[in-house]
């Protein structure tokens, strides 16, 4: 399963303007999606005037969606893409299935939901503005471009599931916990690019660097991906 993170090295600043939160994250050296080749486009589906839906999971490694990456069997990762694309203008529900375990947050700033609509998320149908800091397995966290138009800046922590929860769902050819089912709303305005990363560091560390933002952290595809609103 999960390792536990090591101290981030970096800073976090956040600026409130108006409605949307501008949220800039450093951690180290590592970068968002700058390893791993470029996965399948997932588009969300429409259910509505205006309203589509998305859904994801993330799992304790790689086997429900890339099991023939060499050497990346055991890599966390969301499945089924992280190249995600939703409709512009337009109210998009995610639906996470979280298989993972977890710990404690290196920066208890990720623990609030922040940027959904309400500003809340529901987990397993109980609706909640954060969670506790100390049992997260992963966030959905995107950040918005420099000047961008319509800034898109949102913070989901997931909660872990219990480290001796039993195996009890079966997922391709691999067992896993019953999932913790996180639901939250996104509001899209104009067309844009935007990048999502996960800011819990479970990934092995970058080299010189006890970060824990390496592999699967820092690789396309698994921790890391973009969302693009059309």
């Amino acid at each position: 399963m999960m390792k536990k993170p090591a101290v981030i090295a970096g800073a976090l600043i956040t600026v409130v303007a108006g409605l949307g939160l501008v949220l800039a994250v450093a951690v180290g050296t590592a970068s968002i999606g700058n390893l791993g080749s470029q996965p399948p486009t997932l588009k969300a589906t429409a259910t509505g005037a205006n309203t589509a839906s998305i859904a994801l999971s993330t799992f304790p490694d790689s086997q429900p969606c890339h099991q023939d990456a060499s050497g990346n069997s055991s890599w966390v990762t969301y499945c089924p893409s992280t190249a995600l694309q939703v409709p512009a203008n337009s109210v998009i529900t995610f639906t996470i299935d979280q298989y993972d375990t977890g710990g404690t947050l290196p920066n208890p700033f990720f623990a609030r939901v922040m940027g959904t609509v309400g500003g809340t998320m529901t987990v397993d149908g109980r609706t909640v503005s954060s969670v506790d800091p100390g049992g997260v397995a992963h966030t959905f966290t995107i950040t918005s471009q420099p000047g961008q138009t319509s800034p898109l800046d949102v913070n989901v922590p997931l909660p872990a599931v219990a480290n001796d929860a039993p195996n009890t769902v079966t997922v391709g050819s691999e067992m896993y916990p019953t999932p913790i089912v996180v639901t939250f709303q996104l509001r899209t305005g104009a067309p844009g690019l935007y990048f999502w990363h996960c800011y819990y560091p479970c990934g092995t560390g970058l080299a010189g660097s006890n970060a824990g933002f390496g592999g699967p952290m820092a690789a396309t595809g698994y921790m890391s991906g973009t969302l693009n609103v059309t």
